[in-house]
C-alpha cells in the first residue's frame, strides 16, 4: 500500500496513468529520475493536501485552473502554466473549475540544489513556449514501460534547464532595460575607466566626472552598473589582462604595469584569486 496516494480522490473525472516507474540503483545515485505520473481531468472537490513526501513534483495545466498553498503562499495555476513544488514543504492544491493537467514526481542527487536556484529565482510558477515543455515527452516515456533510465533524466535535465533559461532571459531583459537607462553622467564614468584603466583611478575622481558626491556616486553606479566601482575597475583590468595574455607576447610584468596593477605581486594575487588559483603564467598555456 502506498500511504502517499489516497485510495479515493473525490473530484477526478477521468485520469490516464498512474504510470509508475522503478529506476535502476545507478539511476539514483546519479541521475534526476521519475517515481510516477499520470494526467487527470478534475472539478470541484478534488483537493490534495500534504504534510511531507520525499520527492518533487511538476504539473502542467493544460485546460482551466488550479489553486495552491505552498510556504506561506497562494497562487493560481492557469493554462499553460508549469508549477514545480518540493513536496517535503505543506502543500495543498485544488480545482475550483474543470481542469486538465499533467504531472510527475521526481527526485534524484541534485535535483535539490536545482529546485533551491529556481526558487530562488522565479518562485513555484513558470511559463514555457509549447516546444520547450517537454512534460508530455516524459509521461509517454513512463508510460512506454520500457527501461529508459538515462533518456527518460536527459529529458528532465533538459525541462528543468528550459526553466533556468527562462529565469535568465528575464534577468538578461531586466538588466538589458537598465543598461539602456544608465544616465549620461555614468555612461561618461564608464568611458573614462575605459580610456584610462592603466593608470591609477580613485573613486574621488570618478565622482567627480559624475558631478556627484561620492556616497551618492557609490549608490548611483552600483544601481546602474549592479557592482561597486572598485570592483568594476577591477574587472575590467582582469578583462584586459586576459586578453593581452592570449593575444600577446608581452612579459607578465608589462601586463601588470599595463592594466593599471600597481605591482606584479597583487596583479598574480588577484588574478588568481578571479581563476580559481590559476597564475597569470598557467592561464597564458592553456588551450583556449
Amino acid at each position: 500500500m502506498n500511504f502517499y496516494i489516497p485510495k479515493v480522490e473525490p473530484g477526478i473525472k477521468s485520469k490516464k496513468g498512474l504510470f509508475f516507474y522503478e529506476p535502476s540503483a545507478l539511476t539514483k545515485e546519479l541521475y534526476h529520475y521519475v517515481l510516477w505520473g499520470g494526467e487527470y481531468i478534475v472539478d470541484v472537490p478534488y483537493s490534495i493536501k500534504r504534510d511531507y513526501m520525499n520527492s518533487f513534483i511538476i504539473f502542467y495545466i493544460k485546460k482551466g485552473s488550479m489553486h495552491f498553498h505552498y510556504l506561506d503562499q497562494s497562487f493560481v495555476a492557469s493554462k499553460d502554466d508549469i508549477v514545480l513544488l518540493d513536496c517535503k514543504e505543506k502543500n495543498n492544491y485544488y480545482a475550483a473549475e474543470e481542469t486538465t493537467f499533467q504531472f510527475f514526481h521526481f527526485t534524484g542527487s541534485h535535483t535539490q540544489a536545482m529546485y533551491n536556484e529556481l526558487y530562488k529565482r522565479k518562485g513555484c510558477l513558470f511559463k514555457l513556449p509549447a516546444e520547450k515543455n517537454n512534460i508530455p515527452n516524459i509521461l509517454s516515456l513512463i508510460a512506454s514501460n520500457r527501461e529508459i533510465d538515462f533518456k527518460i533524466s536527459l529529458e528532465i535535465y533538459e525541462l528543468l534547464g528550459n526553466l533556468v533559461e527562462s529565469t535568465r532571459n528575464t534577468f538578461e531583459n531586466r538588466a538589458a532595460n537598465v543598461a539602456k537607462a544608465v544616465p549620461p553622467e555614468m555612461q561618461a564614468v564608464l568611458t573614462y575607466i575605459s580610456e584610462n584603466y592603466s593608470s591609477k583611478i580613485t573613486v574621488d575622481q570618478l565622482s567627480e566626472i559624475s558631478n556627484l558626491s561620492t556616497y551618492h556616486f557609490c549608490r548611483t553606479f552600483k544601481k546602474y552598473i549592479g557592482t561597486s566601482p572598485h570592483q568594476y575597475v577591477l574587472n575590467y583590468r582582469l578583462i584586459q589582462a586576459k586578453n593581452q595574455l592570449v593575444e600577446t607576447n608581452l612579459s607578465i610584468e608589462q601586463i601588470s604595469m599595463d592594466c593599471g596593477f600597481n605591482s606584479i605581486g597583487h596583479f598574480i594575487k588577484v588574478f588568481s584569486q578571479s581563476t580559481g588559483g590559476i597564475t597569470p603564467g598557467k592561464f597564458r598555456k592553456q588551450c583556449f
